[in-house]
């Protein structure tokens, strides 16, 4: 167990992070028959362009999921 203190009560805001030191945004797709994966790459292209190669490899693997890697920033309110 850890201890937990409130230094004070505070309201904070969360959003992507626009910050131009920011790290990229990715896509990923993944394959939900195997779990094989298109890797992190900035352009979604090359992702969607995975997915198109992989069901041309496996035609019976035709369902997939998009992981969107986005940085997001907590900031203070005021």
């Amino acid at each position: 167990m850890s201890a937990h203190a409130v230094i004070r009560w505070a309201d904070w805001t969360i959003g992507p992070d626009v910050a131009p030191e920011a790290p990229v945004v990715d896509f990923e797709m993944q394959c939900i028959e195997c779990g094989a994966s298109s890797g992190a790459d900035e352009d979604f292209e090359t992702a969607r362009d995975w997915a198109f190669r992989h069901v041309g490899r496996s035609p019976s693997h035709t369902a997939f999921r998009e992981v969107i890697h986005r940085p997001w920033r907590a900031t203070l309110v005021g």
